[in-house]
């Protein structure tokens, strides 16, 4: 639902997924105005993405009787770590999207300045800014979706690193020689923590070996690969075996990902979000606690971190960007 501006500058936030575009309106206060909505159909190629993305966020800007030229700038999520010099690197689930000038499509496009992030990046600086992590001085991000996303803020700055790859939270190696992941290597975080990783699990238990569970009279055609959350929370409240094995697993290796991080980082406050945990966080939470509690070393730096869940749900990516766009813009001004 829009929310009333607070006045002040508007700004614009997309987030292009593998599936659908959503654009947003905001302003300053991270007060969403209006909302619109579009399939990627990123079988059509890079270019014809990011005009859809731009028809996006004119039709988000047209519910508020709103031009583009209204906005003082537009972020944009995109599922690929975005270069300095505005180019992607690559996208596995968008054709046509490695080494792609991203940033000069959309400003030829918009006719606005643009900046672009990775989108889980931009969730990770959106729970900053105006959710969860607000107040927070170093801030990790988890996202559990399709794979995993996520990232790192310090003190008001995204750490993407020296080659604006870091943060890549679904590719840090829990289990040496494990399974295979979608990236080609073995063992990573998101091939056991993410919905992909659990769905292949959950159909290798009841295709192959047989076991009953609900969950099979749910998905149609066996395609678990789908599962929507909403199916996994009544399988684990009825206490299917399946579910609950699968998605105790999960929340366990989460666990180990968020000890890794404290380790690492001495973060203040981790966020963990995304479909799974908006369904099921109050039953996997306590999991994945316990499970970072019992690998962090020295025992003090678990305590000095607040594991929490986010709060921004479907307009963090969205949300993220818009905020990135008015910092980056912000300094860009500032520095002439």
């Amino acid at each position: 639902m829009a929310k009333k501006a607070s006045g002040g500058r508007l700004f614009g936030g997309i987030d292009v997924g593998g599936t659908k575009i959503l654009a947003m309106v905001a302003d300053e206060d991270g007060n969403v105005l209006s909302t619109a909505k579009k399939k990627t159909k990123g079988e059509q190629g890079f270019k014809a993405v990011c005009e859809r993305a731009a028809v996006t966020m004119l039709e988000a800007a047209e519910v508020e009787g709103l031009a583009l030229e209204d906005l003082t700038a537009i972020g944009i999520g995109v599922p690929t770590p975005v270069l300095p010099d505005g180019t992607t690197a690559f996208a596995p689930n968008l054709p046509g999207w490695k080494n792609a000038p991203l940033i000069k499509n959309m400003e030829t496009f918009t006719t606005r300045h643009c900046y672009g992030v990775n989108d889980g990046n931009a969730g990770v600086y959106g729970e900053y800014v105006f959710g969860a992590g607000k107040g927070s001085k170093t801030l990790v991000g988890l996202f559990v979706g399709t794979g995993i996303g996520g990232g790192m803020c310090f003190h008001g700055e995204l750490i993407v690193g020296e080659n604006s790859m870091a943060a890549e939270m679904g590719h840090i190696i829990v289990q040496e020689g494990g399974r295979k992941c979608g990236c080609g290597h073995k063992g990573c975080l998101e091939a056991y923590a993410s919905k992909t990783g659990m769905a292949r699990r959950i159909a290798w238990e009841i295709i192959q070996e047989g076991r009953a569970s609900l969950l099979s009279e749910m998905v149609p055609n066996g395609s678990y690969a789908t599962i929507k959350s909403s199916a996994l929370l009544e399988a684990y409240r009825s206490e299917d075996g399946v579910a609950v094995d699968a998605l105790r697993e999960l929340a366990h290796y989460l666990g180990v990902g968020v000890a890794a991080y404290i380790t690492l980082l001495g973060p203040d406050m981790i966020v963990i979000g995304g479909g799974v945990f908006e369904s099921l966080g109050k039953e996997l939470m306590p999991i994945v606690k316990e499970s970072a509690r019992q690998r962090t070393w020295p025992e003090a730096s678990y305590k000095d971190t607040k594991i929490t869940l986010a709060q921004l749900g479907d307009h963090a990516v969205g949300l993220g960007a818009a905020a990135h766009a008015m910092h980056r813009f912000d300094q860009e001004v500032m520095n002439g």
